[in-house]
């Protein structure tokens, strides 16, 4: 029975992560507008989508990390990498930085 409501704390906590960084379905949304406000090419953009995924695939890591993580821990690290990416795109758009593109 341990193993049972193990896995189930697995699959809230994951949906409690997926909550707190966004959806993982987004960057369309954004993208023509990204797009347009940094005037890049199709090209570059393609780029970040790519890095975008790669993020997603790091979402896999904080699953596997429960097995060897508190819980509280997860969710803060989570939430600061949530802050991160999404507010890292955030001054994108509004341009205080800028990305070099070497392509």
């Amino acid at each position: 029975m341990v193993g049972e409501s193990r896995r189930w704390m697995i699959l809230v906590v994951t949906t409690w992560i997926q909550a707190f960084t966004g959806t993982n379905l987004d960057f369309s949304s954004y993208s023509s507008h990204l797009k347009s406000v940094m005037g890049i090419s199709q090209l570059q953009l393609n780029y970040l989508s790519v890095a975008s995924d790669l993020g997603k695939l790091f979402g896999w890591c904080c699953g596997v990390s429960l097995f060897y993580l508190p819980l509280s821990l997860l969710l803060l690290v989570s939430a600061f990498m949530g802050l991160l990416g999404y507010g890292f795109q955030w001054l994108l758009i509004q341009r205080f930085i800028s990305l070099p593109y070497v392509l």
